[in-house]
């Protein structure tokens, strides 16, 4: 929308008016295009690198060294949907990720703990010279 349009006609013929209120409006337009941009950096799932690091630090979930972009932004997603459950039973399934299972701590919380797949390999101990297939 062109502002200068909005001005009484009497004050688009003065020359330092008109180059005040240019200067004034660019900076309308640089805010009203930058303000598209701004939204990427607050969504947990558009923000990368250091946004991202940031959005963690926010819902109290810091960044372990190793993690990838994609690991981190689906920790916090998942730390988000639970942050989001009403605390009743029937409803707790529904905030669960494939995979998780819920431990009552007998001190009134709950801690929720996701089960990676393990194979035998990594739990049998296999004697020096016999290879896994």
């Amino acid at each position: 929308m062109d502002y200068m349009t909005l001005f009484p006609g009497y004050t688009r013929g003065m020359a330092r008016f008109a180059a005040l209120a240019s200067a004034v409006l660019q900076q309308v337009y640089d805010l009203q295009a930058l303000v598209p941009s701004l939204k990427s950096g607050f969504s947990v799932g558009e923000a990368l690198g250091v946004q991202l690091d940031a959005l963690g630090n926010s819902v109290s979930v810091p960044r372990v060294f190793g993690w990838d972009d994609e690991t981190y932004r689906s920790i916090l997603l998942r730390k988000l949907r639970r942050n989001q459950w009403d605390g009743l039973n029937e409803s707790s399934f529904d905030y669960a990720d494939d995979g998780e299972t819920f431990c009552e701590n007998g001190d009134m919380t709950v801690t929720a703990a996701t089960l990676l797949p393990v194979s035998a390999g990594d739990v049998l101990p296999v004697p020096m010279g016999v290879r896994a297939v």
